[in-house]
């Protein structure tokens, strides 16, 4: 069956939460944010950015928004834009990217038994999780990678002046691809949850 392309509502998620994504942060803010819908994926890697997009659990993540759309489109008459990928860095790595709420646990698993046919079983953790509301303090990293934990002390400054005290593990959210674009000129927005 053809799909009527003039029907098909394309959803630009990422301007929609700009707030929260926000290229604005030069200064540390602070967000209040929502309940949010996530691939989450756990992996073993090292802190490389170059590289990162070759772990299996942030490769799959990749694949299965190219999957799902192809749902999302015939069924939902929805195709949306690609959010940009979340890592905390440690041992084991996590990895996040926000994805609409349509994005349910069926069309979760219809999309993960597609991919397995295709690539095999996953060795690695690739999951759904809905992130409770949480408060989040945000400061925009731009510049190579090397300078990134002066961004970092920064952010905890910023924390710490506010009256607040930072919780967990700092989350890089990558803003543009490191593939793409000369170190100078990466943008990678810092967040870290509020205790």
């Amino acid at each position: 069956m053809a799909i009527d392309r003039k029907v098909i509502e394309r959803e630009d998620i990422r301007r929609s939460n700009k707030e929260f994504y926000s290229l604005r942060d030069k200064t540390v803010q602070l967000y209040t944010l929502p309940e949010m819908n996530y691939l989450s994926s756990t992996g073993v890697g090292e802190r490389n950015i170059y590289a990162m997009y070759d772990y299996r659990g942030i490769w799959m993540m990749g694949r299965f928004i190219n999957r799902v759309k192809h749902y999302t489109v015939r069924d939902l008459n929805k195709n949306f834009s690609r959010m940009p990928m979340e890592l905390e860095w440690g041992d084991p790595f996590k990895a996040n990217m926000w994805v609409p709420e349509y994005i349910d646990q069926i069309l979760f698993n219809n999309t993960v038994a597609d991919l397995v046919e295709r690539f095999g079983e996953m060795d690695y953790t690739f999951e759904l999780v809905m992130l409770p509301q949480r408060r989040c303090a945000q400061f925009l990293h731009q510049g190579s990678y090397e300078e990134i934990q002066q961004s970092e002390v920064e952010l905890l400054r910023g924390i710490e002046a506010q009256g607040y005290k930072p919780k967990g593990k700092c989350q890089e959210i990558f803003m543009n691809h490191p593939h793409c674009n000369p170190p100078e000129k990466l943008k990678i927005l810092l967040r870290h949850e509020l205790a």
